[in-house]
């Protein structure tokens, strides 16, 4: 088992190869808030190339974990850039519904792909430019086991990186106390960051224990439930939508956690 100096060293050759390689102009941390994009956002800041953290704003989240990000990034010195979504999730509900496992792509385009898209768009600095972003993305064993996959890829200017592939949770907790990082509370809460409550994936107890732990989150969505039923749209958040039956759906690279927890492989990383 390697130490976590080793796996610190391992990390900041993935970073120094991938900028070596595809020479990025810019390299942003995407800190979505939870403890995964802390580490890697934390380990990419100590890099001289580093440019800003960027945080994606799907507007169903959690406000306590916008609030950690913006707290960290300031006491942190990191620039940060906040996106929304051109389309809020509201109204994406309103016109579509609640999705169920079947909509999950079709959330991750419309919450985080299209802020991707906007950031390298702004931010190249030519046609063929590379824009290195930052992710929390490891693996667990069950899905390392399941095939080959690399911390580095590139998907047209989009150079997606994440340096602790390959850390555990045990890893992860020792960098956070070694470098003395405040943990966000909405983690220690509910294990989860909370950034993105699209209920593609949701439990069936979730929205309750939700509202025990943050009863202002589970106040607008519960509230959403009204206006779509009163649009004539699915409305219970967290469930399929009825008649559709088809498969669950992978999203895209800052959406691992769920394609992991739900059985989707993630091609790379």
């Amino acid at each position: 088992m390697m130490a976590l100096d080793d796996k610190i060293a391992q990390s900041m050759e993935i970073l120094n190869g991938a900028i070596a390689e595809h020479r990025p102009s810019h390299l942003f941390g995407l800190f979505s808030g939870g403890h995964d994009s802390l580490v890697a956002t934390h380990l990419a800041s100590k890099h001289p190339a580093f440019t800003r953290a960027v945080h994606i704003n799907t507007t169903i989240g959690i406000e306590q974990t916008r609030q950690f990000v913006r707290d960290t990034s300031r006491d942190r010195q990191w620039r940060l850039l906040e996106y929304t979504p051109p389309v809020s999730y509201r109204d994406i509900v309103l016109e579509h519904g609640f999705p169920g496992p079947g909509g999950h792509r079709f959330m991750y385009t419309r919450l985080k792909e299209r802020c991707v898209d906007r950031l390298v768009r702004e931010h190249k600095t030519k046609w063929n430019d590379r824009i290195a972003l930052i992710t929390g993305v490891r693996l667990s064993e069950s899905v390392r086991r399941m095939g080959h996959v690399e911390p580095v890829k590139r998907d047209g200017c989009q150079l997606w990186v994440a340096p602790i592939l390959h850390w555990d949770d045990d890893d992860k907790l020792e960098y956070i106390a070694r470098e003395g990082l405040k943990r966000n509370s909405v983690v220690d809460t509910i294990c989860m960051s909370g950034e993105c409550l699209c209920g593609a994936f949701a439990k069936k107890e979730e929205l309750f224990e939700l509202g025990e732990a943050f009863p202002e989150t589970a106040a607008v969505i519960l509230a959403l439930q009204e206006e779509a039923a009163a649009a004539g749209v699915h409305a219970k958040w967290g469930t399929r939508p009825p008649g559709k039956r088809g498969k669950a759906t992978k999203g895209g690279m800052l959406c691992s956690s769920c394609n992991q927890r739900n059985g989707l492989m993630e091609e790379a990383a």
